[in-house]
């Protein structure tokens, strides 16, 4: 008699699949728990990157380049030379402005002169007048006593009017040299200062013959040759400091629920790794979104409207010392992983910006300039002065 065959026992079949299923039970707890209680308080981004400033370096005044002291990748300091255009024409200008001033002084201390001149004939011209009024005060009681003649008499009424008329002369004359010398200094001559003016802009004009680095930091994008007839505003190459790295991290707006200013950051770069992390801090997020700032702005007024997610940038800081000891460049990408577990206050940076970049270089090209001028003004009033006497 053949025998039944059973079929096969599920027990096994079961038994990997509620192994399996508790696995994923389990997974899934611990993932929930690790969420719940510390994946929920950060915040990761891997669209983020070095950001700094880009210094250009553009000319005030027209020149052909003679000298290009710098080129990408070099190391430059604050007030360093990094180019050098023709000064034949700029040192032409100023040698004009130079004699104009020259002349205009001159011609300021004669006038100064003549009025010392005026005001010492009209003191002559009073001395003049007081005589022969007396004169004729005196002869006109003689005369009334029958004691002189009437032609001296007449003598001396013509000499006191023609007193008269030469004082009215000499204050005339004299109102005349002080509208000339236009104040009491040469300094203060009109005519004296538009040339002082000219002088000053002839020299910075020839100080401006040197293009300076306005920051220290790293040269990029140079783009000017030898030769080339540089033109005010057309940027020649470009200054990045590095010391004032931040970085711009875009997070989804979902993601900023809970970000706020102050926030500690945890930043990894691809070029030293997970080894070196950077600690930064969230400064403040940006007013728009990338897509508000773009070249053409998304317009969702006509009616075939899909709602995409949209990045906000968040500026985050790098302690400095850190940047020094792991140096970055702009441009760099970088994973940003924010803490949020302080959530409190407002998603936007309260109050006025505290970052402020500055340079004295410019303030260098007028240095001189008022030693220059000054030097002009005395040598010509002192001609002026030994000429007078």
């Amino acid at each position: 008699m053949e025998e039944i065959k059973q079929p096969p026992s599920n027990g096994g079949r079961k038994t990997v699949v509620l192994r399996i299923a508790a696995i994923f039970i389990i997974a899934g707890a611990s993932w929930g728990g690790w969420w719940w209680t510390t994946g929920r308080f950060y915040e990761f981004t891997d669209d983020a990157y070095v950001a700094g400033n880009l210094v250009s370096i553009t000319p005030q005044a027209s020149g052909t380049v003679t000298a290009i002291l710098a080129d990408n990748t070099d190391f430059v300091k604050e007030g360093d030379t990094l180019i050098r255009m023709d000064t034949a024409d700029t040192k032409i200008a100023l040698e004009k402005a130079e004699s104009e001033l020259a002349v205009a002084v001159s011609q300021a201390g004669n006038a100064l002169e003549a009025v010392k001149t005026r005001l010492a004939r009209l003191a002559m011209r009073e001395a003049d007048l007081e005589k022969a009024k007396s004169d004729f005060e005196r002869r006109k009681q003689l005369f009334s006593e029958h004691a002189i003649t009437q032609e001296v008499f007449d003598h001396s009424r013509i000499a006191y009017e023609n007193a008269q008329i030469a004082i009215d002369a000499a204050r005339h004359e004299l109102a005349e040299a002080r509208i000339a010398a236009a104040g009491t200094r040469a300094e203060d001559n009109p005519h004296v200062a538009l040339a002082k003016a000219k002088v000053r802009e002839a020299y910075v004009a020839l100080r401006r013959m040197n293009l300076a680095a306005p920051v220290s930091g790293y040269v990029a994008r140079r783009a000017v040759q030898l030769g080339e007839r540089a033109i005010p505003g057309k940027p020649l190459m470009a200054v990045m400091p590095l010391e004032g790295l931040s970085v711009e991290a875009n997070f989804k707006e979902n993601q900023l629920k809970y970000m706020r200013a102050g926030q500690p950051v945890e930043i990894i770069s691809d070029i030293y790794g997970k080894g070196i992390p950077f600690h930064g801090t969230v400064v403040g997020i940006g007013a728009g979104t990338g897509s508000i700032f773009s070249i053409l702005p998304a317009q969702n007024a006509t009616g075939n409207w899909i709602k995409v997610v949209q990045r906000v940038p968040v500026k985050i800081s790098i302690p400095p010392d850190e940047l020094k000891k792991n140096p970055l460049v702009v441009g760099l990408s970088l994973g940003v992983t924010v803490d949020i577990h302080q959530s409190g206050g407002s998603p936007l940076k309260p109050g006025g910006g505290t970052h402020t970049l500055s340079t004295a270089v410019y303030d260098a090209d007028e240095a001189g300039a008022d030693e220059l001028i000054s030097g002009i003004i005395a040598k010509n009033l002192k001609t002026v002065l030994a000429a007078g006497h």
